[in-house]
């Protein structure tokens, strides 16, 4: 019985998972496990000499109460195991899944220690890709076995099958190796990417979005990690995407070059510049103008003073979960629970009616259509934001009313159709055109086009909308029609261009521009 047979009812679950780290903190009854339909104890070790599953012996009393006590607000919440075989555990493991009768000790022992703490589940924790083609081998084959150990135990036993999850790194190679990508498809129940430690301030002095979702400059990103395991053969509903509740602060060489990617001279605040979520709200002074948001990496930062903090606030993380909803992904897993501040973003995934939301359809607002249909944050919310406010500073006009000869018009489809029709001037606030400006103004126009496209895949980055307004000699893409459209395209793609104003570099030293 392989794990697609087992696991068809979870497949239908959305995850909402994260690891409480027993080192950090006492377990008691405030976790509110509403949130989330799994929580996963961390950590359980491998002993280096029986290669049996140790237990931290000041752990234990967490243990053998963590699932009763999760349960007492979320009757229905199932609790896992998770098994630290990262980094000082990172030889022990191989140790143990390279000789067989090691392997046999180390899966009997897991199963019994899940069983006897009552626990729904396991959970194997951060082993890299290694470049050792035999490592990889003999880990595939110890999943194999795992895997039939577990099933056997449960049809032994008429207990439940244990739930069997692998937190993976975000790459899934190293140089010309890769994770046995087989034998963990057919054996885990789900695998949970690692999206962060990309940059640490103990490694890099220079600042950095250690949990960026895309990054521009290099393929160190959430984005083309996913993309990876996808193309080795992972399908997508077998992945979960991991969401940091903890931040780096770095030093800055200069605090008024304080962007990503600045010169920075080492960790602050703490010795190697982890911080908690929690931490940075409540001592960091993170608020007001010393908060940044970048939808490019899709990170928050605080400044305060020669201390730079990459985190992930409340904005990163809805575009981060709407993101593995639109992915097809099957959740998101948290590390961890406790550094969250007043539960305010483990409450980002709540989703709410297109009723619940401030916006007149017919009017338009700042609101893009995924999140008033679908209660979605895109990675483009912002964009669409900003395209709305575009056309307002161009046109001197309201989105909060109605347009066109018969006032049956939101802005949005009243700058399209006169755009569309060669008649953008018509649109432009009078105050706002000279001589020299028509250009510049359309320029503008059909750039927000793009900012407020229906599909979030089709608009504009916000890099992308900051180099079309810079570089004046860009090419700027022909938009689609705009969100909230009351009007259909009819053939419009066979006489949009012979209609649309064509701006070329000549066109703005043109004297008899005058608006209607």
């Amino acid at each position: 019985m392989g794990r697609a047979e087992v696991s068809s009812s979870e497949a239908q679950t959305w995850i909402k998972a994260g690891y409480w780290y027993s080192r950090r903190q006492s377990l008691g009854p405030d976790i509110d496990s509403t949130l989330f339909t799994r929580l996963t104890f961390a950590f359980a070790y491998i002993n280096n000499s029986t290669y049996e599953l140790w237990i931290e012996p000041n752990d234990e009393p967490y243990m053998s109460t963590f699932t009763d006590i999760v349960r007492l607000k979320n009757p229905s919440i199932t609790t896992l195991l998770s098994i630290w075989a990262g980094d000082s555990n990172f030889s022990t493991f191989f140790s143990m899944a390279t000789q067989p009768s090691h392997i046999t000790s180390f899966i009997e022992s897991s199963i019994q220690i899940a069983r006897l703490y009552g626990f729904h589940g396991l959970d194997l924790c951060c082993v890299k890709p290694d470049t050792s083609t035999t490592k990889m081998e003999a880990i595939g084959i110890l999943f194999d076995e795992w895997r039939t150990a577990i099933n056997r135990e449960s049809k032994n036993s008429n207990q439940s099958l244990l739930i069997f999850t692998l937190a993976g790194h975000y790459l899934p190679s190293k140089n010309i190796t890769s994770y046995p990508m087989d034998s963990i498809q057919r054996n885990f129940d789900w695998v949970h990417i690692v999206s962060y430690y990309y940059h640490l301030p103990t490694t890099e002095n220079f600042t950095g979005a250690h949990s960026a979702l895309y990054d521009p400059s290099s393929n160190i990103s959430t984005d083309y990690g996913i993309k990876e395991w996808i193309s080795r053969g992972l399908p997508a509903k077998n992945i979960v995407f991991g969401l940091a509740y903890h931040g780096y602060a770095w030093t800055l060489l200069d605090p008024s070059a304080n962007e990503i990617g600045s010169p920075a001279t080492g960790p602050a605040v703490m010795p190697e510049g982890l911080i908690s979520y929690k931490f940075i709200k409540s001592d960091m002074g993170c608020d007001g103008e010393k908060v940044g948001y970048n939808s490019t990496y899709v990170t928050n930062y605080c400044i305060n003073g020669s201390v730079w903090i990459g985190y992930d606030d409340v904005e990163a993380i809805k575009t981060k979960v709407s993101y593995a909803r639109e992915k097809g992904l099957l959740g998101y897993n948290v590390w961890q629970v406790t550094n969250d501040e007043n539960w305010v973003l483990s409450k980002a995934d709540m989703y709410y009616s297109k009723q619940n939301v401030n916006v007149d359809l017919n009017c338009g607002g700042y609101v893009p259509p995924e999140y008033v249909k679908r209660g979605i944050y895109s990675t483009k919310y912002d964009v669409y934001s900003f395209g709305v406010l575009l056309l307002q500073i161009i046109s001197g006009k309201k989105n909060t009313c109605l347009y066109g000869p018969d006032n049956n018009l939101n802005l949005l489809e009243c700058a399209y159709e006169l755009w569309k029709d060669g008649k953008s001037m018509e649109f432009m606030d009078p105050l706002m055109v000279d001589t020299n400006s028509a250009c510049k103004l359309m320029r503008c126009m059909q750039v927000a086009h793009l900012c407020v496209q229906e599909k979030w895949e089709d608009r504009a980055s916000m890099l992308e909308v900051y180099s079309m307004l810079k570089n004046e000699t860009e090419d700027v893409p022909t938009p689609k029609r705009h969100a909230f459209s009351t009007r259909n395209d009819i053939d419009e793609e066979n006489n949009l261009k012979s209609k649309e104003e064509i701006c070329s570099v000549n066109f703005a030293t043109m004297s008899q521009v005058m608006p209607r």
